[in-house]
Protein backbone atom coordinates (compact mmCIF):
# COMPACT_ATOMS: atom_id res chain seq x y z
CA UNK A 1 0.00 0.00 0.00
CA UNK A 2 0.71 3.64 -0.74
CA UNK A 3 1.07 5.69 2.27
CA UNK A 4 2.42 9.06 3.84
CA UNK A 5 5.16 9.08 6.03
CA UNK A 6 7.41 11.36 8.34
CA UNK A 7 11.04 10.45 9.01
CA UNK A 8 11.60 11.47 12.77
CA UNK A 9 15.08 9.88 12.82
CA UNK A 10 18.15 8.85 10.59
CA UNK A 11 20.70 6.61 11.25
CA UNK A 12 23.83 5.47 9.14
CA UNK A 13 23.33 1.73 8.19
CA UNK A 14 26.90 0.43 6.85
CA UNK A 15 28.85 2.65 4.54
CA UNK A 16 26.31 3.19 2.26
CA UNK A 17 23.19 3.04 3.67
CA UNK A 18 21.15 4.90 6.07
CA UNK A 19 17.69 3.37 8.57
CA UNK A 20 14.76 5.38 7.95
CA UNK A 21 12.68 5.78 11.19
CA UNK A 22 9.53 7.03 9.66
CA UNK A 23 5.94 7.99 11.14
CA UNK A 24 2.92 7.11 9.18
CA UNK A 25 -0.86 6.50 9.72
CA UNK A 26 -0.60 2.95 10.64
CA UNK A 27 2.16 3.46 13.26
CA UNK A 28 5.91 3.38 12.84
CA UNK A 29 7.89 1.62 10.61
CA UNK A 30 11.89 1.50 10.01
CA UNK A 31 13.48 1.50 6.05
CA UNK A 32 16.50 0.44 5.02
CA UNK A 33 17.14 2.99 2.75
CA UNK A 34 20.29 1.10 0.72
CA UNK A 35 22.83 3.05 -1.42
CA UNK A 36 21.58 7.07 -0.31
CA UNK A 37 24.60 8.13 1.19
CA UNK A 38 25.76 8.13 -2.86
CA UNK A 39 24.21 11.32 -4.57
CA UNK A 40 23.41 9.65 -7.59
CA UNK A 41 20.72 7.48 -5.63
CA UNK A 42 17.21 8.06 -6.14
CA UNK A 43 16.58 8.27 -2.78
CA UNK A 44 19.07 10.30 -1.80
CA UNK A 45 16.94 13.38 -1.15
CA UNK A 46 14.20 11.97 0.69
CA UNK A 47 16.72 10.17 3.19
CA UNK A 48 16.49 13.54 5.51
CA UNK A 49 14.93 13.77 8.63
CA UNK A 50 11.86 15.82 8.68
CA UNK A 51 11.16 14.77 5.18
CA UNK A 52 7.42 13.83 4.62
CA UNK A 53 7.51 11.02 1.78
CA UNK A 54 5.31 9.16 0.30
CA UNK A 55 5.95 5.45 0.46
CA UNK A 56 5.15 1.99 -0.78
CA UNK A 57 4.45 0.39 2.70
CA UNK A 58 4.17 -3.37 3.57
CA UNK A 59 1.46 -2.67 7.18
CA UNK A 60 2.80 -6.25 8.32
CA UNK A 61 6.90 -5.50 8.05
CA UNK A 62 7.79 -3.13 11.02
CA UNK A 63 11.14 -3.35 9.37
CA UNK A 64 11.39 -3.20 5.23
CA UNK A 65 13.61 -1.72 2.50
CA UNK A 66 12.97 1.62 0.26
CA UNK A 67 11.44 0.50 -2.68
CA UNK A 68 9.22 3.26 -3.86
CA UNK A 69 9.34 6.80 -3.12
CA UNK A 70 8.83 10.27 -3.56
CA UNK A 71 8.99 13.73 -1.16
CA UNK A 72 6.04 15.58 -0.51
CA UNK A 73 7.13 18.26 2.10
CA UNK A 74 11.28 18.75 2.88
CA UNK A 75 10.15 21.69 5.61
CA UNK A 76 13.22 23.66 4.45
CA UNK A 77 11.40 26.18 6.22
CA UNK A 78 11.52 24.69 9.28
CA UNK A 79 15.49 23.10 8.95
CA UNK A 80 16.74 26.87 7.72
CA UNK A 81 17.11 28.16 10.96
CA UNK A 82 18.89 26.38 13.72
CA UNK A 83 16.85 27.47 16.85
CA UNK A 84 13.32 26.49 15.07
CA UNK A 85 14.74 22.81 14.22
CA UNK A 86 15.97 22.43 17.93
CA UNK A 87 12.17 22.83 18.89
CA UNK A 88 11.31 20.38 15.77
CA UNK A 89 13.31 17.95 17.43
CA UNK A 90 12.15 18.08 20.38
CA UNK A 91 8.87 17.13 18.73
CA UNK A 92 10.72 14.38 17.03
CA UNK A 93 11.40 12.88 19.81
CA UNK A 94 8.51 12.66 21.58
CA UNK A 95 7.51 10.48 18.63
CA UNK A 96 10.51 8.16 19.02
CA UNK A 97 10.36 7.89 22.78
CA UNK A 98 6.28 8.11 23.83
CA UNK A 99 4.71 6.87 20.39
CA UNK A 100 4.52 2.92 21.21
CA UNK A 101 1.47 1.23 20.80
CA UNK A 102 -1.21 3.67 20.65
CA UNK A 103 -4.69 3.68 18.77
CA UNK A 104 -5.89 6.17 16.97
CA UNK A 105 -2.51 6.36 14.99
CA UNK A 106 -4.09 8.24 12.37
CA UNK A 107 -5.39 11.19 14.01
CA UNK A 108 -1.99 11.39 15.99
CA UNK A 109 -0.19 11.45 12.47
CA UNK A 110 -2.79 14.21 10.96
CA UNK A 111 -2.06 15.79 14.47
CA UNK A 112 2.02 16.14 13.79
CA UNK A 113 1.63 16.69 10.39
CA UNK A 114 -1.04 20.04 11.14
CA UNK A 115 1.25 20.88 13.96
CA UNK A 116 4.02 21.09 11.87
CA UNK A 117 2.23 23.90 9.66
CA UNK A 118 2.48 26.59 12.94
CA UNK A 119 4.27 29.42 12.87
CA UNK A 120 4.68 29.02 16.41
CA UNK A 121 6.42 25.46 17.11
CA UNK A 122 7.25 26.23 20.74
CA UNK A 123 2.74 25.80 20.71
CA UNK A 124 2.93 23.09 17.83
CA UNK A 125 6.14 21.10 20.58
CA UNK A 126 3.43 22.13 23.93
CA UNK A 127 0.46 21.59 21.94
CA UNK A 128 1.57 17.71 21.34
CA UNK A 129 2.05 17.28 24.70
CA UNK A 130 -1.23 18.25 25.86
CA UNK A 131 -2.64 16.67 23.73
CA UNK A 132 -0.83 13.13 23.32
CA UNK A 133 -2.00 12.76 27.41
CA UNK A 134 -5.47 11.48 26.18
CA UNK A 135 -3.94 8.59 23.82
CA UNK A 136 -1.29 7.56 26.97
CA UNK A 137 -3.99 7.13 29.18
CA UNK A 138 -3.61 10.08 31.13
CA UNK A 139 -6.48 12.38 29.98
CA UNK A 140 -7.27 15.90 31.25
CA UNK A 141 -10.44 16.19 32.19
CA UNK A 142 -12.11 20.12 32.24
CA UNK A 143 -15.49 20.56 33.90
CA UNK A 144 -17.47 22.78 31.86
CA UNK A 145 -19.02 25.14 35.11
CA UNK A 146 -18.13 26.21 38.51
CA UNK A 147 -14.21 25.67 37.75
CA UNK A 148 -11.64 27.52 39.63
CA UNK A 149 -8.34 25.87 37.95
CA UNK A 150 -6.80 22.60 37.42
CA UNK A 151 -5.47 20.10 39.46
CA UNK A 152 -2.11 18.20 38.45
CA UNK A 153 -2.35 15.08 40.70
CA UNK A 154 -5.87 14.54 39.72
CA UNK A 155 -5.77 15.59 36.40
CA UNK A 156 -8.64 17.79 36.94
CA UNK A 157 -10.30 21.30 36.95
CA UNK A 158 -10.97 21.87 40.34
CA UNK A 159 -14.95 22.91 41.03
CA UNK A 160 -15.79 26.59 43.51
CA UNK A 161 -16.43 24.53 46.37
CA UNK A 162 -13.56 22.39 46.48
CA UNK A 163 -10.30 22.43 48.95
CA UNK A 164 -8.18 21.09 46.13
CA UNK A 165 -5.13 22.72 45.29
CA UNK A 166 -4.49 24.90 42.61
CA UNK A 167 -1.39 23.92 39.78
CA UNK A 168 -2.94 26.27 37.37
CA UNK A 169 -5.08 28.93 38.17
CA UNK A 170 -8.43 29.98 35.73
CA UNK A 171 -6.88 31.85 33.32
CA UNK A 172 -3.92 29.12 32.49
CA UNK A 173 -7.06 26.32 32.65
CA UNK A 174 -8.77 28.33 30.08
CA UNK A 175 -5.97 28.29 27.49
CA UNK A 176 -5.02 24.73 28.61
CA UNK A 177 -8.45 23.61 27.45
CA UNK A 178 -8.50 25.89 24.11
CA UNK A 179 -5.05 23.74 23.09
CA UNK A 180 -6.16 20.76 24.71
CA UNK A 181 -9.39 20.84 22.51
CA UNK A 182 -8.77 22.88 19.64
CA UNK A 183 -7.97 22.31 15.75
CA UNK A 184 -6.24 25.27 14.77
CA UNK A 185 -2.94 27.54 16.00
CA UNK A 186 -4.38 30.03 18.48
CA UNK A 187 -3.08 33.56 19.83
CA UNK A 188 -0.68 32.64 23.11
CA UNK A 189 1.79 34.98 24.87
CA UNK A 190 4.42 33.34 25.44
CA UNK A 191 4.47 34.16 29.09
CA UNK A 192 1.81 32.17 29.37
CA UNK A 193 3.17 29.33 27.46
CA UNK A 194 6.02 29.06 29.20
CA UNK A 195 3.92 28.63 32.55
CA UNK A 196 1.78 25.94 30.62
CA UNK A 197 4.78 24.34 29.26
CA UNK A 198 6.27 23.65 32.78
CA UNK A 199 2.61 22.25 33.56
CA UNK A 200 2.91 19.82 30.91
CA UNK A 201 6.63 19.06 31.99
CA UNK A 202 5.63 18.72 35.44
CA UNK A 203 2.30 16.47 34.52
CA UNK A 204 4.68 13.92 32.34
CA UNK A 205 6.93 13.47 35.09
CA UNK A 206 4.24 12.87 37.61
CA UNK A 207 2.30 10.77 35.78
CA UNK A 208 4.54 8.86 33.40
CA UNK A 209 7.98 9.48 35.00
CA UNK A 210 9.02 10.22 31.94
CA UNK A 211 11.32 14.08 31.12
CA UNK A 212 10.22 16.46 28.94
CA UNK A 213 12.76 18.03 26.92
CA UNK A 214 12.44 22.15 27.83
CA UNK A 215 11.57 24.56 25.23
Amino acid sequence: MNSQALIYKVQDYGESSKLLYIYTPLGKYTLVAKGVKNYKNNFFHLADNLNLISVELNPDKPMQTLKKGKLVNSYENLKKDYQTFIIVSKLLNVIDKLFINLEHQDRLFNLVVNLLEYEDLELAYLSLLVKLTYSLGYRLTFHNEGVKGFNLMLGRTVKEEESLSLDLDLTLTTYLKLIYYGKEEINIKKEILYKLFEFIKAYYKYHLDYEIKGI
